[in-house]
């Protein structure tokens, strides 16, 4: 068994999220720490890497390519074909049962590496190589060996439905109400880099420095997971800086250079790109 650690996870960029509880019969989640809100938030970014520990040690660690919310949805009310879900479900009941703490540990790579044009997903490759490294005694396959929980998944998850609550972590969503507005301008920067300031008087709405924040676009494109940077303007209003690429192409995809964009704020940590109306929508409203 190697020697790396929950301690060694959190030292290379995983970040402590709260813990596994009993609800009656059923098992919940608890986050916990400073900065909650932003915890919380955390859980929605895709393609994150997460990890489960008794103590200083790591028991498994698993990926999703959905967000950390819909999968430990699946861990809290398994369908009974889900084998992965099943054996973690009765692993942490089995351990809280017996008074051991399940922590839980999360890793969200926000700024994607590149080579040349093809973007690396940071925590994929990661999975694999941690859990060769740690071989978690919960990452256990059929024929007794550690395995990557999205092998193991492939052939289940698939049209599996999750008895889960949508926005439980009162996580702003694609259906929520603005609480603020803001409207950029696609001058060369924000067209061509993606890069976004919301500016100071929507800023005042948003989370701290560092802080993830989620975008949701009104046609429903996938979210994507950004991050809130105050120290790159000299006001302290934030800017967004991560999946500033994609951010690009989605404006190149809907709009034209020096063209007006709408954005709404769902929450500190939520915002919504409104995308422009179609040419059906304005012949209707013109007739």
């Amino acid at each position: 068994m190697s020697e790396i650690s929950a301690e060694d996870l959190l030292n290379i960029g995983f970040i402590e999220l709260g813990v596994w509880m009993l609800d009656g019969d059923r098992i919940d989640y608890r986050v916990e720490g400073t900065q909650v809100d932003g915890r919380r938030a955390i859980m929605e970014i895709p393609n994150a890497l997460y990890a489960f520990a008794e103590g200083n040690t790591v028991s498994y660690i698993g990926k999703t390519t959905r967000g950390i919310r819909r999968r430990f949805a699946g861990y809290r009310r398994p369908g009974a074909t889900q084998r992965t879900n099943v054996r973690c479900n009765a692993k942490i009941k089995e351990a809280i049962g017996a008074g051991r703490v399940i922590r839980i540990l999360a890793f969200t790579p926000i700024t994607q590496l590149r080579y040349g044009e093809f973007e690396i997903n940071l925590a994929a490759g990661l999975e694999d190589s941690l859990i060769r490294l740690v071989n978690p005694s919960w990452n256990g396959g059929d024929r007794g060996a550690a395995i990557t929980e999205t092998a193991e998944r492939e052939a289940w998850e698939d049209g599996e439905s999750l008895a889960e609550e949508p926005g439980r972590d009162g996580t702003g969503s694609q259906d929520s109400m603005p609480i603020a507005q803001f409207r950029i301008i696609l001058a060369p920067t924000y067209y061509e880099r993606g890069i976004v300031n919301p500016g100071v008087e929507a800023s005042r709405y948003l989370g701290e420095d560092g802080e993830p924040v989620i975008i949701h676009f009104s046609d429903n494109a996938s979210p994507l997971s950004s991050s809130i940077n105050r120290t790159a303007n000299k006001s302290g209003a934030v800017r967004l800086v991560g999946s500033n690429r994609q951010i690009a192409e989605w404006f190149q995809r809907h709009f034209r250079r020096g063209d007006p964009v709408t954005c709404e704020i769902l929450d500190a940590h939520t915002i919504r790109f409104c995308s422009p109306k179609s040419r059906t929508d304005e012949k209707t409203e013109e007739t």
